[in-house]
């Protein structure tokens, strides 16, 4: 049976990866083949129908799945650090290229499970009024009704705050242009909400006072998913110095596509009115996939405060994780000065984790894997996909350096090899007119910004 079962993997594997050199995505990196088999006949579906960039839609599934998850799983990482699914992501691309739409369709399912939600908020509130109308001012016995919603898009601190806690589960925060919302933030030199979500990332309790009232809101398991996108030439405005020092960066997913051609529409009948009819029947099964997610249902104690249902990784998925996370440590233990450590590579363990909870989940909603425990292919899905945002993150600081680097430290590094030494180095700099000493100084700083890695004793390789 296990033969079978090996020999089955063994052509799914191969006929994914037929399918990937065909449809290019072997050049771009994309790891489509660790999604549940049914949710990539989708993808390339939806791709096809409505000409959506494959990384784009991809991230953004990603994204709402996390989304519809929510507060009903958690996964435990090690003893009791436990996370919910929450993803911080940012798609990237030039105007035009085809960021938005994809974003939409993938959250559309969200947006009318809201939709759904308000309208029986309307018809509960109509008859609560009703009842208080009848019983002549006297309070009935009946809760208030409460408005839950996932999607926000334009908020404050003390709004996130009433809506995650009318809505236990979690939520999103979406937005088409995120680069407005980051400045919003920092609009009020007071705001704490940077503050939060760094907080509501940790897992840890989110707490706000409110000036109307003394009691003040708790969000015992916060669960707060980030999504928007943002032009290529604005990304620059995010890499702050307090985002960086307060690790915001290091938590982001960003995506930055290899492809960033703006698409050319199609000739072709289905993407127009006689592919409408195709185009829903796919779309429903990208609902029903995001609606059973929805389904999952989590514990709640005697004060109606949610508990979380928690997925332990198996043996052979936890020893994939440590041995992944072990590399990582070595290669920080190898690194002599502090100051040169890459903290987003010390914090890449959360976010590897919640993807793997949400390979895990959607392989259960797709009705290919179970929801007993988090399996090793979960985890090795989970590291990929990781590692393909990690070259897309790389790409996106190498272009904000390019952009901001001053022009004598690009002549500098345009003199020098891609791996040169020390004496190259100061070779380079006489030819410019900087001193050797200017240089050696020069060289630390442009490791600290990650611009140069130091390979050995007096030796460096050009990241950019």
């Amino acid at each position: 049976m296990e033969k079978i079962e090996n020999n089955s993997q063994g052509i799914l594997a191969l006929t994914n990866r037929i399918r990937m050199e065909a449809k290019g995505l072997k050049d771009i990196g994309l790891p489509l083949d660790t999604f549940p088999q049914k949710l990539q006949d989708i993808i390339f579906e939806v791709a096809r129908i409505e000409q959506f960039d494959l990384e784009y839609l991809t991230l953004s599934m990603l994204s709402a799945a996390a989304t519809a998850i929510g507060n009903s799983f958690h996964i435990r990482i090690r003893g009791s650090w436990k996370s919910c699914p929450a993803l911080y992501v940012i798609l990237i691309g030039r105007p035009g290229q085809g960021k938005t739409p994809p974003l939409d369709y993938a959250f559309r399912p969200l947006q009318e499970h809201d939709f759904l939600l308000v309208s029986k908020f309307i018809e509960e509130n109509k008859r609560y009024a009703e009842l208080n109308a009848g019983n002549k001012g006297n309070a009935i016995d009946s809760d208030k009704p409460v408005l839950v919603q996932t999607i926000l898009s334009d908020l404050t601190q003390e709004a996130m705050m009433r809506i995650h806690n009318d809505n236990q589960r979690g939520i999103v925060i979406l937005v088409d242009e995120i680069m407005g919302f980051f400045n919003s933030i920092y609009r009020y030199n007071d705001s704490p909400l940077l503050t939060q979500l760094l907080t509501a990332y940790s897992g840890k309790p989110l707490k706000v006072s409110r000036c109307n009232n003394p009691v003040p809101i708790i969000i015992p398991h916060p669960c707060i998913n980030i999504i928007g996108t943002t032009q290529t030439q604005r990304i620059g405005e995010l890499f702050t110095k307090e985002n960086v020092s307060s690790g915001l960066i290091d938590r982001i997913l960003f995506l930055h596509p290899k492809n960033r051609d703006i698409p050319k529409m199609e000739e072709n009948p289905d993407a127009g009115a006689q592919g409408n009819g195709r185009a829903e029947c796919v779309y429903l099964k990208w609902k029903a996939i995001i609606d059973k997610l929805l389904s999952l249902e989590p514990d709640y104690d005697e004060k109606g405060i949610i508990i979380p249902k928690v997925l332990d990784m198996s043996k052979d998925a936890y020893r994939c994780f440590a041995q992944w996370k072990n590399a990582l440590i070595e290669k920080a233990n190898s690194v002599e000065d502090e100051r040169l450590i890459d903290s987003r590579m010390m914090k890449a363990d959360s976010n590897v984790a919640r993807l793997a909870l949400v390979f895990q989940l959607l392989g259960w909603a797709c009705d290919e894997i179970h929801m007993q425990y988090i399996d090793v292919h979960s985890v090795q899905a989970a590291i990929r996909m990781y590692d393909y945002l990690e070259l897309s993150y790389q790409s996106v600081r190498s272009h904000i350096q390019k952009e901001t680097m001053p022009p004598l430290k690009k002549a500098f590094l345009d003199l020098v090899q891609t791996d040169f030494t020390t004496a190259d180095a100061i070779q380079a700099g006489a030819e410019i007119g900087i001193c050797e000493s200017t240089v050696k100084k020069d060289l630390a700083r442009m490791c600290e910004e990650r611009i140069l890695q130091k390979t050995r004793h007096g030796a460096y390789k050009k990241l950019l």
